[in-house]
């Protein structure tokens, strides 16, 4: 692994656990680099997964103070999302390189809408849930919830901004709880696939090592600082990276022959 390689890597690692721990969207950052490193999907979707799993649980140190909603609840929703992960993961090692090769555009494309759209989304359902004081979560949530640990092990990027959305159907209202939730659930989510994918083999550890020091850095003090940011901006520097690297991939994907 050549220098450039090593850096770009590590840059990105860093970058996409600061922008999963406030704004989402590292996913944007992290698989695309190592695609761009001659990385095969498959591998590449599994290091990212890994590498990221680490800044996750930083991140959820740095927000613990912020955290109202009951363990209780929380309980239920990361046994669901973790089981989730685990169902996600397992159909990901089933699929062929070709086929995933297929859906990853249209997963970021979904992605990118997703956090495109997220605010208006968010404010949409909160608006509607208070007017209907509907804020207590059901047996409907927890399954919901499994069903989004699913895309969370199979792909896994965007989940973050899924769970927030997910978070505004129990009329939560604030954005440093639900990101403080919403980075413990990306935890096990991400921990359970991880595990699964390190014992399936597909992780390579030269490219793996150096993007967990990026993502235990970005996941930390990437979390303080870019919470200090002015989050619009944040929020559209995720757009337009985004949208350049899913144009990058229908081009790909669907144009080069």
């Amino acid at each position: 692994m050549d220098i450039f390689t090593l850096t770009m890597l590590l840059l990105a690692s860093i970058l996409g656990s600061s922008l999963n721990a406030v704004a989402g969207g590292g996913g944007f950052i992290t698989y695309p680099s190592l695609i761009f490193s001659n990385i095969p999907n498959l591998n590449a979707n599994g290091i990212s997964t890994v590498a990221l799993w680490p800044g996750n649980i930083t991140s959820a140190v740095a927000y613990r103070k912020d955290i109202e909603l009951s363990r209780k609840l929380i309980l239920y929703f990361v046994m669901s999302i973790s089981l989730g992960g685990f169902v996600g993961a397992y159909l990901f090692l089933n699929t062929s390189s070709t086929l995933f090769s297929i859906f990853v555009p249209f997963f970021l494309l979904f992605t990118w809408l997703l956090f495109v759209f997220s605010k208006t989304i968010r404010n949409y359902f909160s608006s509607y849930l208070t007017d209907l004081h509907f804020i207590t979560p059901n047996y409907f949530h927890i399954v919901f919830m499994f069903f989004i640990g699913i895309y969370g092990g199979y792909f896994g990027a965007g989940l973050g901004m899924i769970i927030l959305t997910a978070f505004s159907l129990l009329g939560l209202k604030k954005l440093n709880e639900m990101n403080g939730i919403k980075v413990i659930l990306v935890s096990f989510n991400n921990g359970i696939a991880a595990l699964t994918y390190i014992f399936s083999g597909i992780v390579i550890w030269q490219y793996t090592l150096v993007m967990i020091i990026g993502a235990l850095i970005g996941g930390f003090y990437g979390a303080k600082l870019t919470r200090q940011i002015n989050q619009n901006f944040l929020h559209n520097f995720v757009i337009v990276i985004g949208a350049i690297i899913t144009l990058i991939f229908f081009y790909k994907q669907y144009f080069i022959k």
